[in-house]
């Protein structure tokens, strides 16, 4: 994955989230996004925090750009401009040498949250996810891949030049129970803010708007 240009393109504006504060933690891993579209516009980002959890029937994750901190204080008087966020819904786990895999496959839904100069675009999709590890473990790493995002909802100024898009990455995050709940909590505040209207991140929050998106 290489650093594109396009970034600017694709959003209209310069996406340019600070990583300071983050430093300590390193590198969690990248993702590349390319649309789909006539002009092929790729959107790649380095992402420095994360965290999953063992759920029932699936291990949920968080990666994001920006500390949650800077998420938690997002308000009136201290508005995130910018950021990266990621959820990935591992639903199944495959097996090496016993899970047959169709190259359609996918075991893993996926929500991007990005924020670009204050406007908000929520794309979702599913995707195919490798995982290096076992469920439990105090880290697993994943490479995703052959996954597609359609935008989902938008702020009145955000510009997706994207959807649709293939989307893939290689990640690594902590187990981390109590954190990856608060991302939870805080991405589905944010974007419901954000639209106005009663938004969750998570798929299977059983609320019905998740399922609706993920249907759309």
């Amino acid at each position: 994955m290489r650093n594109s240009r396009a970034t600017a393109i694709i959003l209209g504006t310069a996406l340019l989230a600070s990583l300071s504060g983050c430093a300590s933690d390193g590198l969690v891993g990248e993702i590349e996004i390319v649309g789909l579209g006539p002009s092929a516009l790729r959107f790649d980002r380095e992402l420095s925090v994360a965290a999953y959890a063992v759920r029932e029937a699936e291990d949920s994750f968080f990666f994001s750009d920006v500390p949650l901190e800077d998420l938690l204080r997002h308000g009136p008087d201290t508005p995130l401009r910018n950021g990266v966020f990621v959820h990935v819904q591992l639903i199944w786990t495959p097996k090496p040498g016993m899970t047959p895999v169709d190259p359609t496959a996918t075991n893993a839904v996926t929500r991007v949250l990005i924020v670009s100069e204050g406007e908000v675009g929520l794309y979702g999709g599913a995707a195919f996810a490798r995982v290096d590890g076992e469920s439990g473990e105090e880290e697993l790493s994943l490479e995703v891949e052959g996954g597609t995002l359609t935008l989902l909802e938008r702020t009145a100024g955000f510009n997706d030049l994207l959807s649709p898009a293939g989307f893939a990455g290689e990640l690594r995050a902590p187990l981390a129970a109590d954190e990856t709940a608060r991302w939870r909590r805080a991405l589905s505040q944010f974007a419901t803010n954000a639209f106005g209207k009663s938004m969750w991140v998570d798929a299977r929050d059983g609320s019905g708007v998740s399922d609706a998106l993920v249907r759309r």
